[in-house]
């Protein structure tokens, strides 16, 4: 679907799924949300996870949750800061605390500028 606004054109397409890497509890949650999600108990194997997912042409958003990211941050930020689709973020799990987020960062993330 085309729209135009300002005589700038969007092109609308229908959303993919969203897929969650995390504990077991929190991909439960996000099931009975109606998103998609796989257990992934050893966070080392979640590079291997990724590469798997980005062959996945209906995964547009891949959730993976921060007690899982943070033992393999460094060898991750490099596949995931230069990833497009499906787009990459870290959420909170009830087993780490929350930071603040930038949206700002994440939006122009998500548009393709950084």
């Amino acid at each position: 679907m085309m729209i135009k606004i300002f005589n700038l054109h969007y092109r609308f397409e229908s959303m993919g799924k969203i897929l969650l890497l995390g504990d077991r509890y929190t991909v439960s949650l996000f099931k009975m949300m109606g998103a998609e999600g796989k257990v992934v108990e050893d966070p080392y194997s979640l590079e291997d996870e990724i590469k798997n997912v980005r062959k996945m042409e209906d995964v547009d958003l891949v959730l993976i949750t921060k007690d899982l990211y943070d033992p393999v941050r460094e060898r991750l930020e490099s596949v995931i800061s230069s990833q497009t689709k499906p787009l990459i973020t870290v959420i909170p799990s009830p087993y780490s605390e929350a930071e603040p987020m930038d949206v700002r960062k994440l939006i122009l993330r998500a548009l393709g500028f950084g």
